[in-house]
């Protein structure tokens, strides 16, 4: 019993540890109407980026990325991994 006790926690950690963080509504629809201005009006591309996007950063960091980007001090961390992330959301 305290075997699959412990077996179930660790999954569960691991589940918890694997999902993606959920952004606020407003954030999420910012999020997919500025993508889809720059994207062509492409959902797919935009709905797998801001996926991507969730599971790598919590809001808070993803809060602290947007300023830094409406100051136009992008990171470039954060360039390299939206850049990378297009590239396979648009081989789907």
């Amino acid at each position: 019993m305290r075997n699959t006790l412990l077996l179930l926690t660790f999954v569960i950690t691991i589940f918890a540890c694997n999902t993606k963080q959920d952004y606020p509504a407003d954030v999420t629809q910012n999020f997919m109407n500025s993508c889809q201005m720059t994207s062509g009006g492409n959902q797919e591309i935009c709905s797998c980026l801001l996926d991507k996007i969730q599971k790598k950063y919590t809001y808070e960091e993803f809060s602290a990325i947007e300023v830094k980007m409406q100051a136009g001090q992008t990171p470039s961390d954060f360039l390299d991994f939206v850049g990378k992330v297009r590239a396979e959301c648009s081989k789907k």
